[in-house]
């Protein structure tokens, strides 16, 4: 067998990245130190988390019965449960369940004990790598009845940053620093919505004080929370849903719309250019319009790119894929995602293999 030191570096990178088993990639870390220096590489952290497999989900929503959370594999068109992943340790007397997964970024999970969460105790967790970070949020951002939450990731400190909007107000926490900070916003913004990470951004779509959408963005390189305009074909008064999704890492705004009597819903995606110049004008392209017929009960989201369909959720155990090249719909057997729950479907987020996780700082007390 040829020794490792006569392949090139950029052939072993190759050859690692192919390994979708996170526990197999980080055991390769110890063979050599090259092979460590590439995995710990930056880079190839992002390239092996965008090679992973993006046919694997995760409910958001653990069921109170023995195990972790419910992992679901989709093949052809049909979801199959897969085993559970095992929930993050207690440890440091964190004893309270942590039961739902609020948001993520790059495969690193915030997790609290239910969406509506009035604890302040919380935990980022990486299923892949097993890792978790423990931290308390400020007392005043755990007991509002406003809570819209993100998670950040700054490539330029490697940090991730949790982010806390409530009120009139919005905090930050550093978990390279392990230490938050707060800011004043100049409008109230209202409900429960988790944002996305993509495109180096958190993206949320909120209600004003006057419950007008607004497109939202918390910019790591300066911590400060941002408005951006809106498509001027966008018509919120009449939309059933509009919200924000990641389409093979480009940022996208949809929103859904069926008027009336009409038996069919409208679907409207656009695609947001890269980047935003100063005054947060960015360039929206409408990428997508199709319809299809109202389900009985509505559970209305775009979630992702499966190959070369988009995935789409219309109603508790009921999915379709959508091929933008032929203008097809294809029903998927959602029935698996369902059966473990008694009353409603958890929603579903992207179970992705990743090396993420962030550096800390020596744990400090948070007042």
């Amino acid at each position: 067998m040829a020794s490792s030191t006569n392949i090139p570096p950029e052939i072993i990178e190759i050859i690692l990245l192919k390994l979708s088993s996170v526990k197999s990639v980080l055991r390769f870390k110890t063979v050599c130190k090259s092979w460590n220096t590439i995995i710990s590489d930056p880079v190839f952290v992002r390239n092996h988390l965008e090679n992973s497999p993006n046919n694997l989900f995760l409910s958001k929503q653990r069921p109170r019965i023995e195990g972790g959370y419910p992992l679901f594999k989709l093949e052809g068109r049909k979801f199959h449960a897969a085993d559970a992943v095992p929930i993050p340790s207690t440890t440091n007397s964190n004893s309270i369940p942590y039961e739902t997964v609020l948001c993520e970024c790059n495969g690193v999970l915030l997790l609290g004990s239910s969406r509506f969460d009035y604890s302040e105790k919380h935990v980022l967790w990486n299923p892949s790598t097993r890792r978790e970070i423990y931290f308390e949020c400020p007392y005043a951002y755990s007991r509002t009845c406003t809570q819209n939450r993100g998670i950040c990731y700054d490539r330029l400190t490697d940090d991730i940053k949790v982010v806390w909007i409530t009120d009139k107000h919005y905090a930050i926490y550093s978990c390279k620093n392990n230490s938050w900070s707060e800011k004043k916003l100049g409008i109230e913004y209202r409900g429960f919505f988790e944002g996305i990470f993509v495109d180096g951004a958190t993206y949320w779509v909120l209600r004003d004080d006057k419950y007008t959408i607004q497109i939202v963005y918390f910019d790591p390189r300066t911590d400060e929370l941002k408005g951006l305009q809106k498509p001027e074909q966008l018509n919120s008064d009449c939309d059933l849903t509009i919200s924000v999704a990641c389409l093979r890492e480009n940022m996208c705004l949809y929103s859904v719309s069926g008027e009336g009597d009409d038996d069919m819903l409208r679907f409207r995606i656009w695609r947001k250019e890269k980047g935003i110049d100063a005054g947060g004008n960015p360039n929206w392209e409408e990428l997508l319009t199709f319809e299809i017929r109202k389900p009985r009960d509505w559970w209305l989201g775009v979630l992702c790119f499966v190959e070369n369909k988009i995935l789409i959720r219309l109603d508790e155990n009921t999915f379709v894929y959508y091929s933008p090249s032929e203008k097809t719909f294809e029903e998927i057997d959602g029935t698996e995602t369902h059966n473990l729950y008694s009353t409603c479907c958890s929603e579903l987020v992207q179970y992705r293999n990743s090396l993420y996780f962030p550096l800390q700082t020596e744990t400090r007390s948070i007042s």
